[in-house]
């Protein structure tokens, strides 16, 4: 159903007919917030209820001529979380796309339609961060190990032993691990996605093996001599493997946003997303999730 509404909206929109009413999509939310999106829903602010309608999202910063999907993260009690990616190019690396978090809240009184969008999220890194991800962009193993070593041949020629040079700046091994996993953190949901499944077996791997210890109210961090080396691998910060909650591998924490994996094997472990917490729950099989939180 959602497809066929779509579909036909965008033929028309291809004819070069106006936009269409809500009427046409209020009845899905996976179909309003792709129509929302896309521009075509007008006008724009019937769509929108609570926090949405106080703070609408600005469509102009996403990428223009991008292809706009849509799929549907989660949904219950009258609520659902809806993920929009504006991808670009060839749909990979750091930049492929952008993601736009949409919660809807269903409205039995609302017509035409029940379906209202509720409130927005966008996941982004800080900006410092994101200007030292563009600092190495494209920059291969080799290259970022050339640019460690040339920066400490710069402070050896004023004195600076390698110990002090890695007290500041970290190991070579830990500058290239930062690189990465910062790249990573930075991607488009699509890009961490492929990343579990390129590395599946060691995701595995690796929970067989936390889960074989005794739960612990603390994360294991990179520097745990048994585990650090397939965290590292994995692009993975830490580890949280509590008594009381899911297997949590966590990718990068910056300014109490958080990115990362899940191992909830029941359903009763899933946490539930709202706008003020878990903005990203995406299915990737076998009890694996990937999440996002603000």
């Amino acid at each position: 159903m959602r497809s066929t509404l779509l579909a036909a909206a965008l033929s028309l929109a291809a004819l070069g007919a106006t936009a269409q009413s809500i009427a046409d999509f209020a009845q899905d939310p996976v179909t309003l917030a792709e129509a929302f999106a896309r521009g075509l829903a007008r006008p724009q602010d019937e769509a929108l209820t609570g926090e949405a309608a106080e703070a609408p999202v600005a469509l102009s910063k996403f990428p223009r001529g991008a292809r706009v999907t849509a799929r549907e993260h989660w949904r219950g009690d009258g609520r659902a979380l809806v993920g929009v990616t504006f991808a670009t190019g060839t749909d990979e690396g750091d930049d492929a796309g952008r993601d736009l978090y949409v919660f809807l809240d269903s409205l039995p009184e609302a017509s035409p339609g029940p379906w209202r969008i509720s409130a927005f999220r966008v996941w982004d890194l800080p900006r410092g961060t994101r200007q030292q991800i563009g600092r190495y962009r494209n920059r291969s193993e080799s290259m970022l190990r050339r640019d460690y070593e040339e920066k400490f041949a710069a402070s050896a020629a004023r004195g600076v032993t390698r110990a002090q040079h890695e007290a500041v700046h970290g190991s070579v091994d830990e500058h290239v691990f930062r690189v990465y996993n910062l790249r990573l953190a930075n991607s488009a949901d699509a890009g961490l996605a492929r990343h579990h499944e390129f590395l599946r077996k060691r995701f595995e791997a690796l929970r067989t093996d936390i889960e074989s210890r005794e739960p612990s109210p603390l994360p294991i961090e990179t520097d745990d001599e048994a585990l650090g080396e397939d965290l590292r691998y994995l692009l993975v910060r830490r580890a949280h493997h509590p008594a009381d909650g899911p297997l949590r591998l966590e990718v990068a924490n910056l300014d109490g946003k958080d990115v990362g994996y899940l191992y909830c094997d029941s359903p009763e472990c899933i946490p539930t997303p709202t706008p003020n917490g878990v903005v990203t729950l995406l299915d990737l099989g076998e009890g694996w999730w990937l999440y996002r939180r603000v």
